[in-house]
This record gives C-alpha cells, sequence and structure tokens, in this order.
C-alpha cells in the first residue's frame, strides 16, 4: 500500500510547474493519503532504522503539504475572499499576491522531489516477503463431520 501511493506521488507530483492548481490540489491530496497511510503503518517498522527513516519521511511529507497548502491557499484565496464579502478589501494583495506562485511551485517540487528521495521506512521488500510469507502459510482445515 505504501509503495501504491509513493508511486502515485511520483507520477502526479512530477513536473508542478506544468500543472494547474487543481492538479495540484490532486497531488496534495495524494501526499495527504500517503502519509495517514504511512502513519497508520508506521508500528510495523518499529526498530531503529525503522524508526530513524520514518522519521525523516514524516519531516519532509510535513513540508510537502506546507509546500502544497500553500499553494492551494493561493489557489482558493479569491473565492474564499468573495465568499466573505472581502474581493474589495485593500489589504487584499497582502492576502492573495501571485507573485510568489512560481516560487511556491518551485519549493513544492524540491520539496515531492526530497519525499520521493527519502529511503523507505517500509524497506520495500522487507513488508512485501512478510506478507507474502502469511499468506503461503496453510493453516490448519478443521473437518466438519
Amino acid at each position: 500500500m505504501l509503495e501504491k501511493q509513493r508511486k502515485r506521488l511520483k507520477k502526479d507530483g512530477s513536473s508542478l510547474v506544468t500543472k494547474n492548481d487543481e492538479q495540484r490540489h490532486e497531488v496534495h491530496k495524494d501526499a495527504k493519503k500517503f502519509r495517514y497511510a504511512s502513519e497508520f503503518f508506521t508500528s510495523l517498522f518499529d526498530d531503529k532504522r525503522g524508526a530513524r527513516r520514518h522519521k525523516k519521511f514524516s519531516i519532509a511529507m510535513e513540508a510537502l503539504q506546507d509546500q502544497l497548502g500553500a499553494l492551494n491557499d493561493l489557489a482558493t484565496g479569491p473565492e474564499v475572499l468573495e465568499k466573505h464579502g472581502l474581493a474589495d478589501h485593500p489589504a487584499k494583495a497582502s492576502v492573495v499576491s501571485h507573485a510568489q506562485k512560481s516560487a511556491l511551485v518551485e519549493k513544492a517540487q524540491a520539496a515531492v522531489d526530497e519525499v520521493l528521495d527519502t529511503k523507505r521506512f517500509w524497506g520495500r521488500g522487507r513488508f512485501a516477503a512478510t506478507a507474502k510469507a502469511i499468506r503461503r502459510r496453510k493453516l490448519p482445515t478443521v473437518g466438519l463431520v
């Protein structure tokens, strides 16, 4: 499951500069799902190496979500201001400034790359081998007479 989430983030998170706001929001949702799944499974990898890798992964994921969240805030800001009757407020430019958008996209891309470069705490093959062994184990059958 974690590998599937990682592959989705890798696919959807590539080249954020060419994506529109909606597509970047999808990457944000992918990142959230990936982070929540990693938190759910973290107790299965409680050895020192797994814990150290999970900590680095969590820090990288937090940075990614912060960057993607800032981009989403920028994209939805005008709509939120309009909804609350503040579309013409004099301080609007300080809340919704698109001047920094390209810098935010670059930071978000760097954060995606950092997450993908982080070593897998789930050990790629380690958990898969355990799961495979469990599936192959033949459970005794109970005969009903």
